[in-house]
């Protein structure tokens, strides 16, 4: 029964394809995916509920909802035309990838990590540096402890009150124009006040550094946030749940793609 679905989609496409011709999609904001990251924390996870998979849907289901569009590309790709790059868990930083993601900053782009950010080279070694590694000067911060989670702790701040599980990051902020965007609250007493995400703006260029596992409500804060500050607007303007934007532009213009899912009950 399904091959007519097929059939009807076959005959749709061949109706909308002379519009789709010499377009190709384009985002503004990019998710930096790496095997060599993903394999690093998997081979050393310290908490056996960490997924590296995971910590990257975490950023991706808020931004996807707010920009609509979202590339997932290597961290040696091109960043030009991304208004936000945003980097969870990118546990390896080679010589290469460092000076990719500097001159992006440099040249104006915001660059977001995510917790477990810049602990390896290439090689699976630890940096001299501690994380992020090769991007502490351009940061004006570091990372100087790191806690695998028993219990839940609060962070509050620029995303406003939530929880940080599995993973905390004790971050400093060395440099005087390096900002402070959410404390941990009391917990544990070594997490207690302190840092849990910084940003520093770099001519026109930011760098951001979030060292904790936020919640829902959190991670949906700081994509706002993260969206606010780069200057992300959604592709389309507002749609409905379950609708899905795929803006494509080209010589004729721009293309949008809508399209609905339905939720079948059981």
């Amino acid at each position: 029964p399904v091959y007519p679905e097929f059939q009807q989609i076959g005959r749709e496409f061949a109706k909308a394809s002379p519009m789709l011709a010499g377009n190709t999609v384009k985002s503004e904001v990019a998710i930096l995916h790496s095997y060599d990251s993903r394999w690093a924390i998997k081979w050393q996870k310290h908490n056996d509920k960490y997924d590296p998979v995971a910590e990257i849907i975490s950023y991706y289901k808020p931004l996807r909802e707010i920009a609509q569009s979202v590339d997932i590309r290597p961290p040696t790709d091109s960043l030009n035309q991304d208004k936000l790059v945003v980097a969870p868990g990118l546990n390896v930083i080679s010589d290469a990838i460092a000076k990719n993601l500097i001159a992006y900053v440099r040249q104006g782009g915001h660059l977001v990590l995510g917790q477990r950010s810049g602990m390896k080279d290439e090689d699976n070694s630890l940096q001299r540096e501690r994380q992020p590694g090769p991007l502490v000067d351009l940061l004006g911060g570091r990372v100087e402890q790191y806690y695998a989670l028993l219990n839940p702790v609060p962070v509050e701040g620029q995303f406003g009150a939530g929880e940080c599980s599995l993973w905390a990051e004790l971050l400093s902020a060395k440099d005087s124009d390096t900002e402070v965007l959410e404390r941990y609250g009391k917990s544990n007493g070594w997490l207690d006040g302190q840092p849990a995400a910084i940003t520093r703006k770099v001519g026109k260029g930011r760098i951001t550094y979030i060292g904790a596992w936020l919640d829902d409500a959190g991670m949906a804060a700081a994509a706002r946030w993260m969206t606010d500050i780069s200057g992300v607007k959604p592709a389309f303007g507002p749609v409905p749940d379950g609708v899905e934007v795929y803006p494509r532009y080209g010589a004729r213009g721009t293309v949008f793609l809508l399209v609905k899912f339905f939720k079948t009950e059981q």
